[in-house]
């Protein structure tokens, strides 16, 4: 199964970049706050919630970025996240960027009757950002996470988002892996310089 995602992905990746040429002279933006709703699966288990995060540009090519996840999974299920971490972001052309993350995942789900496990671990991803047009952005990534108690899963990653303005955009993703399929929409709030 995780040979024929890794070829997926590899797939995905190398179409998402074919159009990475056509890609409009909108510059990308890593200064922005987010709010999404969650709809997920994960190990079989069907849950939602909420997801608060952003990213902040420190140096040109060079950001942080952190986000809190907290999921309903009902019968007392309940898990939240916390993701802190750094990326480098390499320009292929105006609107289109290489990017690489790097970032330390703390998680904790409370089972009923008290029962509670918390594991850590960290994560990485790897994937493009594209403007196709002014409006329109494009992002395609794969992710890695490997955490103490609950092992490893590799992810595949796709969104997109539409700028109503020059800080106001509204998007939707999906993630695909062995062990977790998730849904969002949301809307990112971009407070850097002018696109």
């Amino acid at each position: 199964m995780k040979t024929r995602l890794g070829q997926s992905v590899a797939g995905a990746i190398a179409a998402s970049l074919a159009l990475v040429g056509s890609a409009a002279a909108a510059e990308l933006d890593y200064n922005y706050a987010e709010l999404r709703y969650i709809d997920t699966e994960l190990f079989d288990r069907d849950g939602d919630g909420f997801e608060i995060g952003g990213s902040l540009e420190l140096a040109q090519s060079v950001h942080i970025f952190g986000s809190f996840q907290t999921l309903d999974f009902g019968g007392g299920f309940d898990r939240s996240a916390f993701e802190i971490g750094g990326g480098y972001a390499m320009p292929l052309n105006s609107g289109a960027d290489l990017v690489a993350r790097l970032s330390y995942i703390d998680g904790e789900i409370d089972a009923p009757g008290g029962g509670d496990f918390d594991d850590s671990g960290f994560g990485f991803s790897a994937g493009a950002r594209t403007m196709f047009t002014p409006q329109i952005e494009g992002r395609a990534f794969v992710n890695y996470v490997d955490l103490d108690e609950s092992g490893d899963e590799v992810s595949f990653e796709i969104a997109g988002d539409y700028f109503l303005n020059d800080q106001i955009a509204l998007g939707a993703s999906l993630e695909l892996g062995d062990d977790v399929t998730s849904w969002t929409i949301g809307a990112r709030w971009f407070f850097g310089a002018t696109r």
